[in-house]
C-alpha cells in the first residue's frame, strides 16, 4: 500500500489494523523516527514491556535477516500484540528482508526506519506492492506545514507566542522535525514553560537569544550519526555543518569530546546509576532530547571507545600539523569512527 504525504499524519494517527509492516522512509530523519514512535505506542502501550516489544538495529538485521524473523513469531509472554521495529536500516536492504515485506510472517506488527531509502528503492516498491504493508514517505516539512508543526510544539510545551515568534523560529529551525523539536524545547527551558508562562508571551527577544545556533543542533545531529554509525546521513549531515562554517577541527574536538562523555557515563551506569541520573552528572549533562541516543552509544565496549578516541586523537593532529588537507582527514576519521560504532 502507498500512502501519499498528504494522508501519512491521518495514516498514523490510526493505521488499519490489516497492516502487519509499516515502512517508514525519506530524507526527513526525525519525522521517520518520530512516526515510529508514535506507531510503537500504539501497538505496545508501555515501551519497556521487554515481552512486547523487540528493538533491533537495522545494520545487524541486514547482517542476519534471521533476527527479524525470529522477533516477528515470537509470541509475547502473558498475551498482548508484539511489535519489532528495526531502526537505521540503511545502505543495501537484505533481500530476505525485502521478502518479509512482501509476505510478512508470524503476528507481531513490524516498524521499519530507512530513512535512505526513496520510491526507487525495492524496499518501498516491496512495501506499495504488498497489501499487508504501508510506505510512508517521511519528506522535509514544507514552510507551511513547518510552521503548523512550530506552532503546535510550542503549544505541547506551554508556550504562548507572541507576534513574530512562530515565524522567527520556522525560518531558523530548519524542515528537519527532529531540530525543530528540540530548538523549541530550548526556548522551553530558557523561558520556564508552565501555567504561569502560558498567560504571558513569549516575545521575539527571548526566541532571538535562544533560537538559531542551527550549527550547534546540526553538530549534535552528526555526532549521533557517527557514534551510531549511520553511514547514510553522515554525508548529508556534515554537508550541512560545513554550511553552517564549522570547521574540521571543530567537529573532531566535538567528536571527542562525545566519545569521553561516553565514557564517563558508562562509568557512571557501570557504578549503580539509572541512566536518567547518570545524563544529569556527566558535563556537559544529557539533554532529554538526546538521552536515548546516549544510552544506546553507550553501549559500545571500552575497547571501542578508546580504540575511537585514539582515532580521533590522530586525526587532529594531522589537522594541527597540515599534513592533508582538513576535510579529508575529517572525513577520514568520522568513517573510521562510524565503521568502529557498527561493529560495537
Amino acid at each position: 500500500m502507498e500512502i501519499k504525504p498528504a494522508g501519512a499524519p491521518g495514516f498514523i494517527a490510526e493505521p488499519p489494523s490489516d497492516i502487519r509492516v509499516f515502512l517508514l522512509f525519506g530524507p526527513d530523519e526525525g519525522l521517520v523516527r518520530e512516526r515510529a514512535d508514535t506507531l510503537e505506542r500504539q501497538i505496545v502501550p508501555d515501551p519497556k514491556d521487554p515481552f512486547r516489544l523487540a528493538d533491533l538495529d537495522g545494520a545487524a538485521v541486514n547482517a542476519d535477516a534471521a533476527q527479524l524473523y525470529d522477533e516477528a513469531t515470537a509470541l509475547a509472554f502473558g498475551g498482548g500484540q508484539r511489535a519489532v521495529r528495526v531502526r537505521r536500516l540503511t545502505g543495501r536492504i537484505a533481500d530476505a528482508v525485502i521478502d518479509m515485506v512482501r509476505n510478512p510472517i508470524g503476528d507481531a506488527r513490524i516498524i521499519l526506519e530507512a530513512p535512505g531509502a526513496n520510491k526507487s528503492s525495492a524496499i518501498v516498491a516491496a512495501a506499495i506492492g504488498s497489501a499487508a504493508a504501508a510506505a510512508v514517505p517521511c519528506y522535509h516539512d514544507e514552510r507551511r506545514s513547518l510552521r503548523d508543526l512550530v506552532a503546535e510544539v510550542m503549544a505541547e510545551a506551554g508556550l504562548r507566542p507572541g507576534p513574530g515568534v512562530v515565524d522567527y523560529v520556522t525560518d531558523r529551525a530548519g524542515g528537519d522535525r527532529a531540530l525543530t523539536r528540540r530548538e523549541i524545547e530550548k526556548l522551553a527551558l530558557f523561558v520556564g514553560a508552565g501555567p504561569e508562562q502560558a498567560q504571558n508571551p513569549v516575545d521575539l527577544a527571548q526566541a532571538q537569544a535562544v533560537v538559531g545556533d542551527t550549527a550547534l543542533l546540526t553538530l549534535d545531529s552528526l555526532v549521533d550519526a557517527v557514534f551510531e554509525g549511520r553511514m547514510g546521513d553522515i554525508e548529508r549531515m556534515l554537508q550541512r555543518v560545513r554550511q553552517e562554517g564549522v570547521a574540521s577541527g571543530t567537529i573532531l574536538r566535538a567528536m571527542a569530546a562525545h566519545a569521553a562523555r561516553l565514557m564517563r557515563y558508562r562509568g557512571l551506569v557501570q557504578g549503580g546509576l539509572d541512566s536518567a541520573a547518570a545524563g544529569r552528572r556527566v558535563r556537559p549533562p544529557v539533554h532529554f532530547s538526546r538521552r536515548r541516543n546516549v544510552e544506546r552509544q553507550a553501549r559500545m565496549s571500552s575497547k571501542a571507545l578508546s580504540s575511537i578516541m585514539v582515532r580521533i586523537a590522530e586525526g587532529e593532529r594531522q589537522i594541527r600539523r597540515s599534513e592533508v588537507r582538513d576535510e579529508t582527514v575529517c572525513d577520514r576519521a568520522l568513517t573510521g569512527v562510524a565503521a568502529a560504532a557498527r561493529q560495537r
